[in-house]
């Protein structure tokens, strides 16, 4: 008989975080990641200049999916991880200012 015991979801809410926490958080979270996993990113508005360095810095590396969220004050995003750069991640990450 097949197991139905599922895993509890991979949830980082950076809502109350810092923009100087939550950014480096973020990305080393992203970088992390093994190739296909993926975890939901809760925060209270759209990252669209996270998404935009990301996407960048590591070009296909990402997928993001909007997905729905059942409090009015809270974004959910999957966020995947699909791919690595030619060489692979920095070890020490990168920096992205809050500005």
């Amino acid at each position: 008989m097949p197991s139905t015991t599922t895993q509890p979801e991979d949830v980082f809410d950076a809502r109350d975080l810092p923009c100087e926490t939550k950014r480096p958080a973020m990305i080393a979270r992203c970088i992390q990641l093994p190739l296909g996993g993926s975890f939901t990113f809760v925060n209270g508005h759209d990252p669209v200049p996270l998404r935009r360095f990301l996407d960048r810095q590591f070009p296909g590396c990402f997928r993001w999916e909007l997905l729905a969220s059942t409090e009015p004050d809270a974004i959910r995003l999957q966020v995947t991880k699909v791919g690595a750069p030619a060489g692979g991640f920095p070890a020490g990450g990168v920096d992205f200012a809050c500005g």
